[in-house]
């Protein structure tokens, strides 16, 4: 298998990679990025492995903006920020990814910045206060 092909995310819904899963419904998936950009940088995946956001059917697209709004919050209630940033790149892996940023500045959603390093400790403490802001 060619490494660009290779999807990280169905290894991860799979099970077969761990993440640091902070909510999960039947469709979707949201972890944190192993390499954040900020602290609370989150991932937003479809469970159906699709490469373009917008070859999504509508009420996929509709589906998982709702579950965005619903991560998104919660990252609001527990990352001090001003905002939460929303980012559609993919380039990455083959497969929807929906980055969700604490910002403070528009620099915050700088890719090509360096990215942070956050220990294991501090990646299961953070995933476990934002997994208590979801709310169903």
């Amino acid at each position: 298998m060619n490494k660009k092909d290779h999807n990280i995310f169905k290894d991860i819904i799979e099970n077969k990679t761990f993440a640091y899963k902070i909510a999960e419904d039947f469709h979707h998936l949201a972890f944190l990025d192993i390499y954040p950009m900020k602290i609370g940088h989150t991932l937003v995946i479809p469970k159906k492995s699709i490469n373009n956001i917008f070859s999504m059917t509508e009420k996929r697209f509709l589906s998982i903006m709702s579950f965005c709004r619903k991560v998104g919050i919660a990252l609001e209630k527990t990352v001090p920020c001003n905002r939460i940033g929303i980012f559609v790149l993919g380039f990455e892996v083959p497969h929807v990814h929906i980055h969700l940023i604490p910002m403070d500045t528009e620099n915050d959603g700088n890719f090509s910045k360096k990215r942070i390093f956050l220990s294991k400790k501090n990646f299961v403490i953070l995933s476990k206060k934002i997994k208590e802001h979801i709310i169903d």
